[in-house]
């Protein structure tokens, strides 16, 4: 298992923070997790494609859904 680092923005107040995302180098296909934001605490969803060990289409969505 290796972790991916990512920044994302926050889809409440906006600011940028760092993520890492275990990412498993034989699979394939959808996953979503959710972070809490370090500075406003909400809680956002990520949602991502995972293909070769890869990340890729990765959006940011309110995670209170």
């Amino acid at each position: 298992m290796q972790t991916n680092e990512q920044i994302i923005t926050c889809h409440f107040c906006f600011e940028q923070f760092e993520v890492d995302l275990e990412v498993a180098e034989t699979f394939s296909g959808h996953n979503s997790e959710i972070y809490d934001c370090v500075v406003c605490c909400n809680p956002n969803k990520i949602t991502y494609v995972i293909h070769d060990g890869e990340v890729s289409n990765l959006t940011v969505s309110d995670g209170n859904e």
